[in-house]
């Protein structure tokens, strides 16, 4: 009896890993395939984000008909992903073309770094592996993977369109699915918990991410930082990756002012302005508007962090707390994997999720 316990356990495992495996090799080989439709998610979820707001401005007291509603939030989601890009290009186009300024700058900054650390050996190496970087051969580089974004940002728009049409017939589908009334409810109650999981933490995160960019870019305008529009808005962008985006987003601003006035005073200036902004609004604003909504593990989290940045880089760290969150919620539902949730969860309370004590049948 308990050698066919054991059997049945390693089966179970060997099962669990082969999956895991295969899932991680799917995502690692088909990551060209995927990010798209990823994308084309993430916007479509914007899409239906602006169209809450739409529906509730209203004519005469009518509101506006759902495929008005659709067009005009389609329409104002892609002006607005495409005036950031616009403005993206543009500046990274005006670094280009005075990176040769930046390089004397650069220069004269390390030939004041000379004369002052004259006894210190390591300091020539430094100065040799900078005269090696090709700044404008980087800039280049970077507007070049910009273009090719755009250009696959036109199969992102064709997924969004057929996931806006898919919409249409998602409650047909799902009453086909599941003929019992409590299964379907059961299975809309989880499609409903993950969508108000990731609407707050995405609303939460763009409000903290659109402050402290907004903050920084009147810091960075005041200290006369050149292009404080470009670094504001990475810095809101990468707020959204929980940890390091707040670090590296403080850093790249600090270090091109160094390439700006050729001395070392305006890094610390900008890294100690930008960073103060960062741990007031990390660590007193976004925890009283975020709360404990979540309930992830830090160690989890920062795990995640690491896994899907290695396989999908800046896409899979922004979409690394949203992913676990949504496993914790699902595997919080069923018995077999309830465990799974307990463990990636912060405290291993888990009343929040609880909703089903059998698994749901699919009838």
């Amino acid at each position: 009896m308990n050698t066919d316990l054991t059997s049945e356990n390693l089966k179970k495992a060997a099962y669990w890993m082969i999956i895991l495996v295969g899932s991680v090799f799917g995502l690692i080989y088909f990551r060209s395939f995927l990010e798209p439709i990823v994308l084309a998610l993430l916007v479509w979820y914007l899409i239906r984000t602006t169209r809450k707001y739409i529906a509730k401005i209203s004519i005469r007291g009518k509101a506006l008909p759902h495929w008005l509603q659709r067009i005009i939030a389609f329409i104002l989601t892609l002006s607005c992903i495409y005036g950031i890009y616009q403005i993206i290009s543009v500046n990274i186009s005006l670094i280009a073309s005075n990176s040769e300024s930046y390089d004397q700058n650069l220069q004269m900054f390390l030939q004041q770094m000379h004369e002052f650390t004259q006894k210190y050996d390591f300091l020539p190496n430094v100065e040799e592996a900078i005269e090696k970087i090709d700044y404008q051969s980087i800039l280049s580089t970077t507007f070049s993977s910009l273009s090719v974004a755009l250009g696959n940002f036109t199969l992102v728009i064709v997924y969004v369109i057929f996931f806006l049409i898919e919409e249409n017939y998602l409650d047909k589908k799902l009453r086909n699915m599941f003929q019992k009334e409590g299964s379907r409810r059961n299975v809309a109650d989880i499609f409903d918990r993950i969508s108000r999981s990731i609407n707050k933490y995405f609303t939460v995160k763009t409000e903290v991410s659109l402050i402290t960019g907004v903050i920084s870019y009147v810091l960075l305008l005041i200290l006369g930082v050149d292009f404080p529009v470009l670094w504001a808005f990475i810095i809101f962008v990468l707020n959204y990756i929980p940890y390091v985006g707040s670090l590296v987003a403080t850093l790249l601003p600090a270090i091109f002012s160094i390439f700006q006035f050729a001395s070392f005073w305006p890094f610390i200036y900008v890294l100690l302005t930008i960073e103060v902004v960062q741990i007031f609004i990390g660590n007193y604003v976004e925890p009283k508007l975020m709360g404990r909504t979540l309930n992830l593990s830090p160690l989890v989290v920062l795990i995640a962090l690491s896994f899907w940045g290695s396989i999908w880089g800046i896409l899979g760290m922004i979409l690394s707390v949203p992913l676990i969150s949504i496993l914790v919620i699902i595997s919080a539902q069923f018995p077999s994997t309830r465990g799974l949730a307990v463990l990636l969860s912060e405290n291993g309370n888990l009343s929040d999720l609880d909703h089903i004590n059998d698994e749901i049948p699919i009838t």
